[in-house]
């Protein structure tokens, strides 16, 4: 039961009739899903899609998505979604790094396809056709160590590299609590789940398929949305959601909000990047339901910490934690040369988890690099406490040195949300002869209040050690993030070290 296709018909056989899906207007029962993804597997088989063909999809989320990603399960196939508001260059990229052979488009996308120079076959997937409808054939054998999708990591510290998951994946977090007897992360066949991240991300794709191992009704939105949120939930009942913290940000602030909208969710799983303290209490106050904290990479998998909802209360200390690795899962910290650190000391977080990543995709470098003795290598900076849950400070390739001292964007970031003048804010480094570099404030304003340098650096002295108060405070309309909320702090650096043959001082 441990693969994707076997999990998907055993599920289509218990519940047949129950609704898997909802898309806007569109509907798919178990059967419907089990039945179309057969149809969509000769339409690959059509195309010469053989095992370990990479199968890429450029649109939105939808229930062809699902369909064809369950397709590919079957074929053998690996499947390789593309963020629909990527780039003509960087759509280029990915189909060119995995070697895609074949590339379904939205309808809506038809014309951007055009522009692609790729030697795949592009086909428009309300278009498609194959042979027969594939509704007996059978499903290619596959075990849970075999490749099923491709995903491409973010960019913001360089060029994409392909992640590639195994269908082990997609089950040992659910494994591993149901061995331990806890549901920090549950699925319940009754639940109706909103999925609050792009399924081009780990994150949406994951959560998906939780929902779909469990025989639950998954709820996909095409277009993200707080106003969309807030229709959605009490329209179809939605009992868990996903999200990174800035979609929860903007549910909250949402005009209009009626708080019973939000009434029929018992839980909800942020992740993504890192939340405020202000958002937190927010959401623990004004949401009212069960709240779990997850942390983890493409590389891992997915999710490999959590911080459970029993931690959710205001004052918890451990509010500022990420949280603690799932049962059977182990973290280490570790200094320059790959030593173990002891409790409280900061260094690089290292993750075991089942649900690691294969490789990075024809990168064996790269992937001897993250993935060492069975260990994913986060590049993310942080510490144990003395209860063993994980306590993050920022991305390693983010570091800002100034004058020889550590300064970590996450961490003066998180304090600048705490003044009630900025409503939004991202750290960076930028040169500096004198001390190497200096750090860089950019802030969006609080509504009816402006940037002043003077009165935020008081603010911070109260926070923070005076080395990791900015020295520049620059007001944005907006802070850049990618699609799952992560600030790119690599292109807000970008004019500062522009002409540098080095990014660092």
């Amino acid at each position: 039961m441990n693969t994707l296709t076997a999990r998907l018909a055993a599920v289509a056989g218990e519940r047949p009739h129950h609704p898997a899906l909802v898309c806007g207007e569109e509907r798919r029962t178990y059967r419907e899903l089990w039945e179309n993804s057969a149809r969509w597997a000769a339409v690959l088989g059509a195309h010469a899609v053989e095992p370990g063909t990479r199968v890429g999809y450029l649109g939105r989320d939808s229930a062809f998505l699902v369909e064809l990603f369950y397709a590919c399960a079957r074929t053998g196939a690996v499947f390789l979604p593309i963020g629909s508001r990527f780039t003509t260059p960087e759509v280029e990229h990915l189909l060119d790094d995995s070697g895609a052979t074949v590339l379904f488009v939205q309808r809506d996308f038809a014309e951007s396809a055009e522009a692609l120079t790729t030697s795949a076959t592009v086909l428009i997937a309300e278009e498609a056709t194959g042979a027969g409808d594939g509704a007996g054939a059978p499903a290619a054998a596959a075990g849970a160590g075999d490749p099923v999708v491709q995903f491409y990591t973010s960019g913001t510290t360089g060029v994409p590299k392909g992640v590639v998951l195994a269908h082990r994946s997609f089950f040992a977090v659910a494994e591993a609590l149901a061995a331990a007897g806890e549901d920090w992360v549950d699925f319940l066949p009754g639940d109706t789940t909103l999925v609050g991240v792009p399924c081009w991300h780990v994150g949406g794709l994951w959560w998906v398929v939780q929902a779909l191992n469990a025989g639950a009704t998954v709820v996909v939105m095409p277009a993200l949305s707080a106003a969309g949120v807030l229709a959605l939930v009490p329209r179809h009942g939605v009992t868990t959601m996903c999200a990174p913290p800035a979609l929860l940000s903007l549910i909250l602030d949402e005009p209009g909000r009626r708080p019973e909208a939000l009434r029929t969710l018992r839980k909800i799983v942020y992740g993504a990047a890192p939340i405020s303290q202000t958002l937190l209490r927010r959401c623990i106050e004004e949401i009212g339901c069960a709240l779990a904290q997850i942390y983890g990479l493409t590389e891992t998998g997915n999710t490999a910490v959590c911080l459970p909802p029993a931690e959710h209360y205001p004052g918890n200390p451990l509010l500022h934690a990420a949280g603690r690795p799932y049962p059977g899962f182990e973290v280490k910290i570790v200094d320059r040369s790959g030593t173990a650190l002891p409790r409280g000391a900061a260094g690089e977080v290292c993750l075991r988890t089942p649900a690691r990543m294969v490789e990075y995709w024809g990168r064996p470098e790269a992937t001897a690099e993250t993935l060492r003795d069975g260990w994913i290598h986060t590049g993310d900076v942080g510490h144990l406490d003395e209860a063993g849950y994980v306590h993050l400070r920022d991305r390693v390739k983010n570091m800002i040195i100034r004058a020889g001292e550590n300064v970590y964007p996450a961490e003066v970031e998180n304090a600048l949300h705490r003044s009630p003048a900025v409503a939004d804010a991202a750290v960076i480094g930028i040169p500096d002869d004198r001390w190497g570099e200096a750090v860089l404030a950019c802030v969006v304003p609080a509504p009816g209040h402006r940037v002043s340098a003077r009165e935020l650096r008081l603010f911070l002295r109260e926070l923070l050690a005076d080395y990791k108060i900015p020295t520049r405070f620059v007001a944005v309309e907006a802070i850049p993030r990618n699609g799952v909320g992560k600030i790119l702090h690599r292109e807000l650096r970008a004019p500062y070290w522009e002409g540098r043959e080095r990014q660092l001082n």
